[in-house]
This record gives structure tokens, C-alpha cells and sequence, in this order.
């Protein structure tokens, strides 16, 4: 009789998470926090590659590699603003 219950238990506990994970609320919370490690990746790789071009701050390169960072940043900025407000989520 307990190893009944015990399976009409587990069931239930699968049923409620299955239920979580693929509700309409889930896909949001995933999405969610899918944009924000891709955003904070790429502001990440972002911040390392101009770290790695700082050498070229006294040369007639470094206004390349500042419009190169600039242009990056508005990518990411405006991707990830597309992505949240594609699956309407708010800003974190």
C-alpha cells in the first residue's frame, strides 16, 4: 500500500514539474534567463577585447578599435532589447 502511494506521489511531483517547465511561464523564465548570460557573455567578451587593444590607445588605430567597441555595444544592447521584447519580458 506505501510503495502505492509512493508511486501516485511521485507521479504527481513529475506531472507538477513537467507542468512547470512546459507552461507558457517556463519557456519565459528560460528565455529569460538566456538573455541575460548571453548578455552578460558578451558584455564580458566584450570588456576582455578592450582590454586586449588597450595597447592601441596612443596609435592611429585606437579610433578603429573605439568605433569596433561602440558598434558592439549597441549589437548586444539592441539584441538583447529585440529578444525581451519578442518573448515581453521586462528589463533585469
Amino acid at each position: 500500500m506505501a510503495e502505492k502511494e509512493t508511486r501516485e506521489g511521485m507521479y504527481e511531483a513529475f506531472s507538477k514539474l513537467g507542468e512547470s517547465f512546459f507552461s507558457v511561464d517556463g519557456a519565459k523564465k528560460a528565455a529569460a534567463w538566456y538573455i541575460d548570460t548571453t548578455e552578460r557573455v558578451a558584455t564580458q567578451a566584450l570588456e576582455l577585447q578592450e582590454k586586449a587593444t588597450g595597447w592601441a590607445k596612443e596609435t592611429p588605430l585606437a579610433s578603429f578599435f573605439e568605433t569596433q567597441h561602440n558598434l558592439a555595444r549597441k549589437l548586444i544592447e539592441r539584441s538583447v532589447t529585440a529578444a525581451r521584447n519578442l518573448w515581453k519580458l521586462e528589463a533585469a
